[in-house]
């Protein structure tokens, strides 16, 4: 098995928070592989054994969910490649969220065993220049990236801070229920983010119908999950270190443009990587168990029950 090795520290954090020893992680990817081999659209991929733990991992090791979670993220390329497919970072349109910076995990946690905080800027988009397609692609695409690199992220979760200042309809008119859900499979789903908060800042009246639509697909845990602040950050700071915060949040760890340098280059240099990935899926008219749209975004007309709870 080649996997990194963890910290002392990491190595209890792994053990409390997903069910992880060396023996469980050696026997879980084991049987992982042995799936694998089963499966016709995956039998012949390079898969590594560090993508395969991160999956274990967003599953606590439940080797079903761990599955589940790797045909969802497989076939989404299918039904969703908007957001899930066709990943060139050389692209003009990938180049173009990359320099802005949309979405930036920040280089230090608050300490060795908390979540991954990553800045999620919606203040940069620009309704009449971006698709919120390619935004949302390009930070599931840092995330791939998270769940093979970063421990923190795979073991200790994530920490969101997402900052909506003069949040627009350009960019409300385009998160629609369908793209919401799609979202939410990815993340939850396919790519086992494991959200543990969520902090919004600048939020004003034009945040309410967003935030109906994303919350109406998270469980009632989730729910509890998120904070919204307006323009006072003190709150905030209470439970996010300043220390790990660019300078332009009222932190003291480098500015915004290092973040978006660094993660630029970075994603570029996963340009065979995405290209591999995108080429596995499953084959509709072969696989027996292949999954539909229907069966995995399970998307259903509910806009008579958004609500905020």
């Amino acid at each position: 098995m080649t996997v990194r090795a963890l910290s002392s520290v990491l190595r209890k954090k792994a053990e409390e928070e997903v069910n992880e020893t060396p023996n469980v992680a050696d026997a879980a990817i084991a049987q992982l592989r042995d799936w694998l081999h089963q499966k016709p659209h995956l039998r012949a991929a390079k898969i590594p054994d560090q993508w395969l733990i991160a999956f274990l991992r967003g599953s606590k090791f439940n080797i079903n969910k761990a599955q589940e979670k790797l045909d969802t993220y497989y076939t989404l390329k299918t039904i969703a490649p908007e957001i899930a497919a066709n990943r060139h970072p050389f692209d003009a349109s990938i180049q173009e969220i990359l320099k802005i910076g949309f979405f930036l995990p920040l280089r230090k946690c608050s300490t060795d065993t908390s979540p991954r905080t990553c800045l999620v800027r919606v203040a940069a988009f620009n309704g009449t220049k971006h698709s919120l397609t390619d935004l949302i692609k390009v930070a599931l695409m840092i995330i791939e990236i998270l769940l093979i690199e970063d421990d923190n992220f795979t073991i200790c979760g994530e920490e969101a801070i997402v900052d909506v200042k003069n949040l627009g309809f350009g960019i409300i008119s385009q998160w629609t229920p369908t793209l919401a859900k799609k979202v939410v499979t990815c993340a939850e789903k396919s790519l086992s983010v494991r959200l543990k908060s969520m902090h919004v800042l600048n939020a004003g009246k034009g945040l309410k119908a967003a935030l109906q639509l994303f919350k109406l697909f998270l469980g009632s845990k989730m729910k509890t999950r998120i904070h919204l602040y307006h323009k006072d950050y003190e709150k905030m700071y209470r439970t996010v270190d300043k220390s790990i915060l660019p300078v332009e949040y009222g932190g003291t760890d480098g500015h915004i443009q290092d973040l978006i340098d660094h993660w630029k280059m970075k994603v570029e240099t996963y340009s065979d990587w995405y290209a591999q990935h995108d080429s596995i899926r499953p084959d509709e008219s072969k696989s027996s168990d292949a999954k539909n749209s229907a069966n995995v975004l399970g998307i259903v007309n509910c806009f008579k029950k958004l609500d905020i709870d």
